[in-house]
């Protein structure tokens, strides 16, 4: 499944209805590293690969302007839909051809999106754009969460996890790139002044229909589903079952506690 399927309108909706926000601490990381090595005021940032605006919202308290681009018009339509401060606006265009100017831009986000860039294009093109001492931050969760449910907590995960790793199996090319921790974007970025943060944890509280559609949010679960409707229905159905039958029924709507880990690509161009 490659990246047209952010396309499909039902796919959009799922992944703004289901996907989880983007990480405070995540953010705090960036902001402190975009005011150490650039220093304020914060003018113009972009999120590359924006989607519906999940990530791109939370940008607008801290810059002039904010500009989300996604190569989905259906996306663009979403995000801009839902968005209702000023300072945020949205264009369709490709990560490798961004409609902006030659040192123009502050910071350049790119949260869940990155391992679906053409690495070497998109390097040049963050090369191109970005202001002297601006910045670029890449982040990704990793395929992997803790589910912390009274004394339910190391089944749970298990089940969970063994769950997203067959999901995720389906698509080795991306799994591996967010396992590497965008090892490969890493090394394509032309700045001497680079580093990765890893091990970010961030905690949060969700029902089962909720971690249910996280996997649903998953491009690799709707290229199964693309291909085995009802194979992919079944599959959700008896994981619900299982997680079900380990908490209890008259459970299922009561928070569960889920740690989630992320890492980070930061660079500086000098």
């Amino acid at each position: 499944m490659d990246v047209e399927a952010f396309s499909d309108e039902e796919y959009s909706k799922i992944y703004q209805d289901h996907m989880f926000p983007v990480s405070k601490n995540v953010m705090k990381i960036v902001l402190s590293y975009l005011e150490e090595k650039k220093g304020k005021p914060f003018e113009l940032a972009v999120d590359a690969g924006c989607g519906s605006g999940r990530s791109t919202r939370p940008l607008a308290e801290y810059f002039s302007k904010v500009i989300g681009i996604d190569i989905s018009e259906i996306q663009i339509i979403k995000a801009k839909r839902s968005t209702p401060q000023e300072n945020v606006t949205y264009q369709v265009a490709s990560v490798e051809k961004m409609p902006l100017e030659d040192a123009s831009v502050d910071l350049i986000s790119a949260d869940l999106a990155a391992h679906w860039f053409p690495v070497d294009q998109f390097a040049l093109e963050v090369a191109r754009v970005l202001k002297n001492r601006g910045c670029v931050a890449l982040h990704a969760v990793y395929p992997k969460f803790s589910i912390q449910y009274k004394n339910y907590s190391e089944t749970l995960t298990n089940l969970y996890t063994e769950a997203i790793n067959s999901i995720y199996s389906s698509q080795y090319n991306i799994c591996n790139i967010i396992k590497s921790e965008y090892q490969d974007i890493f090394d394509a970025l032309p700045f001497a002044d680079k580093e990765r943060i890893s091990g970010i944890t961030e905690m949060g509280h969700m029902k089962l229909a909720e971690l249910l559609g996280f996997i649903r949010t998953t491009p690799m679960y709707q290229s199964f589903l693309t291909k085995d409707r009802d194979g992919a229905i079944a599959f959700l159905q008896t994981l619900e079952k299982k997680m079900a039958d380990v908490i209890g029924e008259q459970c299922v709507q009561e928070n569960l506690e889920v740690h989630f880990t992320y890492f980070c690509v930061l660079a500086c161009k000098s």
